[in-house]
């Protein structure tokens, strides 16, 4: 079977497309690979190299002869441009055996790991205990929550109306650590996670919620991926936020994108996550989960913490324009967490969907 385009249009099509490619899948393919030793505007200018020297290909089988070509050479690329002397290589073996995405994971209908759904499970019962095994997560809402009122608020004072009627969805919600001082604030707040045990967890705590709530706001907890809610909600919400989630999802592209897709034009998103570098490697999952103990060994995978110019590139790519990008770091004796200039650790990212 052969492509035939119009032969007026032809050259305009074929420079869209080159663009459209180089643009959005580069750095996908640049992550996907694993190409950390190569400079990505190195990687880019492979590409173009390529393209120029297969545009004029319109017969399937040679293409996808070419396509499987291409996968050689990738991988070629990969291993000659691969530093073992960077101290990043020698330390975790990840960036050596990590393999390619399989090409069928891209049909995948939501960014839901099993694996951590399983693991967040079985610690339901500590949702709600401020001292427990989320006490970190319950210290962040003193940054958090001055972030979003300063954000997108309707009063500098955290009060009852700081967010009043402002609607906000809270993605990969837990135990609703962040939810319900959202709902305090006046928010409209519908909280989403992909975890049934979780959801179950906190229904206890969602009646006493709306028991005691005087203010405005309210909570409503669903359990549900974020691609699913999003196909139900497209462009409903003056804010997302994505607080400590991004990490533990199959699929950080899919998962952002299902984000983006459920906030409103000049809607706002917020992340906070933990990069991928060196030094989170051994503060966060090493001296976090096997000496100090502050949360349970193996509930973190480094090879899935996202770099901030990765979580910057998927949201640009998508219509997004990064507003703030600021560091955070954690004091495990005294449980208390501040604003950092280095994001080498944790980070908090601010977007707004143009």
């Amino acid at each position: 079977m052969k492509i035939v385009w119009p032969a007026k249009d032809s050259i305009s099509f074929s420079i869209q497309l080159f663009v459209y490619f180089r643009q959005r899948y580069a750095p996908k393919l640049y992550k996907q690979f694993h190409f950390d030793d190569i400079p990505l505007s190195v990687f880019r200018a492979a590409l173009k190299k390529q393209y120029i020297n297969n545009a004029h290909l319109t017969d399937f089988r040679v293409i996808d002869r070419k396509i499987a070509e291409c996968r050689q050479v990738i991988l070629a690329c990969q291993k000659h441009w691969y530093n073992s002397y960077h101290l990043r290589n020698v330390l975790f073996r990840e960036n050596v055996e990590a393999k390619p995405k399989d090409f069928f994971l891209q049909f995948k209908q939501n960014s839901v790991d099993s694996n951590d759904i399983k693991a967040f499970a079985k610690l339901s019962p500590d949702w709600t205990k401020e001292d427990g095994s989320f006490k970190a997560l319950y210290s962040m809402n003193r940054l958090r929550l001055p972030l979003i009122v300063d954000t997108i608020g309707c009063k500098t004072e955290q009060s009852h109306e700081s967010l009043l009627s402002l609607h906000i969805a809270d993605i990969g919600c837990g135990g609703g650590i962040l939810t319900f001082p959202l709902a305090r604030l006046g928010a409209n707040v519908e909280a989403v996670d992909a975890s049934v045990d979780v959801i179950a967890s906190v229904e206890e705590a969602e009646n006493c919620f709306r028991r005691e709530n005087c203010g405005s706001g309210k909570a409503v907890f669903k359990c549900s991926s974020v691609e699913d809610f999003a196909a139900e909600n497209a462009g409903m919400f003056d804010a997302v936020v994505a607080s400590e989630i991004i990490e533990h999802v199959a699929d950080v592209e899919l998962f952002v994108e299902s984000c983006i897709q459920l906030v409103r034009k000049n809607g706002t998103l917020f992340f906070t996550t933990i990069n991928k570098t060196v030094v989170s490697r051994l503060t966060a999952v090493w001296m976090a989960e096997r000496v100090l103990g502050i949360v349970p060994p193996g509930i973190h995978n480094w090879s899935k913490f996202i770099e901030p110019k990765f979580l910057r590139m998927i949201l640009e790519e998508n219509g997004c324009s990064v507003r703030l990008l600021h560091g955070m770091i954690y004091n495990p004796l005294t449980n208390h967490w501040s604003w950092n200039r280095s994001t080498s650790i944790n980070y908090a990212l601010v977007a707004i969907k143009n």
